[in-house]
């Protein structure tokens, strides 16, 4: 696979979750995408470099956007170094810890704001998620652009998120 082709698949796999796990790190600050698209740089010249990553791409990605987030902590936020470095640890171990156990109330909540959905939403969260379609073959079989595509699984997405914390604070 050609140099192009293998990034343009790393940034269609990675693109959304990276962004959210940035904007986590740095508390929802605007230089989060700067730090994604950085990362991406990064990520871009190690494949041109070595041609492929030796591991999980989307580990290796957040491991970059960590040790990003720690320099910009220390430069922009002028941290001390040992609360940057605590920051980064906690980080780390956030990274490495097992998945929580499924919790039954949160399912039942999405599953119903799921349902809610209207059925061409509902179809494209589906098949973006459930079926795992990357960016590019889903633009390409629904006939829309990449970042038309990133708007609205992005609309959707915080449209589910609403719903579902406002099913589960009231406990319905």
């Amino acid at each position: 696979m050609a140099l192009r082709e293998s990034f343009q698949d790393l940034v269609d796999r990675q693109y959304d979750g990276l962004c959210a796990y940035a904007a986590w790190l740095t508390g929802g600050a605007a230089e989060s995408e700067d730090l994604v698209h950085e990362a991406f740089l990064v990520a871009f010249d190690l494949l041109a470099r070595q041609g492929a990553f030796a591991g999980d791409p989307g580990k290796w990605l957040r491991g970059t956007m960590r040790n990003l987030v720690h320099a910009w902590w220390r430069k922009r936020r002028q941290l001390p170094q040992s609360a940057a470095d605590a920051l980064k640890d906690l980080a780390d171990r956030i990274e490495n810890a097992p998945p929580p156990a499924p919790d039954r109330t949160y399912e039942t909540a999405l599953s119903h704001c799921l349902d809610r959905l209207p059925p061409a939403d509902r179809e494209l969260v589906e098949r973006r998620y459930a079926e795992a379609f990357d960016p590019g073959r889903l633009s390409a079989a629904l006939g829309i652009q990449i970042p038309t595509l990133r708007v609205r699984l992005f609309r959707l997405r915080q449209a589910l998120r609403g719903c579902v914390e406002d099913r589960l604070r009231t406990g319905t």
